[in-house]
């Protein structure tokens, strides 16, 4: 009995080992890079932002300069439990998979837009350039950044309700390939969480309600990119 017992933690002590022993080889890791996002990073790297984070033991979406962030680190605890238990003949306890992060890196639109239907959200947009910044505003006497949506899409055609940036974002989803016209969302800018939406003008630009009014920005600008969440498209387009 007294030999069998010891024979069991031998075996527990090697599994434990040679998981160790192999963690190193297989764990891969990526320095944050000047205007990097968790998303952006996840994006990369075919995760998604729940993964990273779960990867990371990360308790907030915010991440710094030269920080060093796993990617992949296929020597889990899994592998040991699984080895010591296949030694004793138990099952080895499932783990559940980590829940999908809000910002998917694909896209659920199958079918591309009509160029024309984006060309004339654009061509609506354009000339609102300068009028001010309203709360709540929905006509050119003044929008705020969903005003300034659900203004020019219905002008364009497309019936959106009245929404705030969070049901606009529920009512959207991401795209891989986006195309002028499309939305951009953007996280903690005047407040935590979705707060900013645009539309893309293409070559990084976008077109939104922004402190000064109806104006064009670039994503590319350290503000934006630090907040940019992804491209999205109404449900509403066929």
């Amino acid at each position: 009995m007294k030999k069998t017992v010891l024979a069991t933690i031998a075996s527990i002590a090697l599994a434990a080992s040679i998981s160790a022993g192999s963690a190193d080889a297989s764990t891969k890791t990526y320095t944050v890079q000047t205007g990097d996002t968790l998303w952006k990073v996840a994006t990369q790297h075919k995760l998604t932002v729940n993964e990273l984070k779960s990867l990371n033991a990360l308790a907030s979406d915010s991440i710094k300069v030269n920080q060093k962030l796993i990617i992949e680190n296929k020597a889990t605890n899994v592998k040991t439990v699984s080895s010591i238990n296949s030694f004793n003949d138990v099952k080895a306890p499932t783990v559940d998979k980590p829940i999908s992060s809000t910002k998917p890196s694909a896209s659920t639109n199958t079918t591309a837009p009509s160029t024309s239907l984006m060309n004339k959200v654009v061509d609506v947009a354009m000339p609102l350039q300068g009028i001010p910044y309203v709360w709540a505003g929905v006509t050119p006497s003044g929008f705020d950044c969903s005003g300034f949506i659900y203004y020019v899409y219905n002008q364009a055609g497309v019936k959106v309700p009245r929404l705030d940036t969070i049901g606009m974002h529920d009512r959207s989803v991401f795209i891989k390939d986006p195309v002028v016209g499309d939305l951009l969302f953007f996280e903690n800018t005047y407040r935590p969480g979705i707060s900013h939406i645009g539309i893309n003008l293409g070559n990084g630009k976008f077109i939104h309600a922004g402190n000064s009014g109806i104006e064009i920005s670039s994503v590319e600008s350290p503000y934006w990119n630090q907040r940019f969440l992804g491209y999205k498209r109404f449900k509403d387009i066929k």
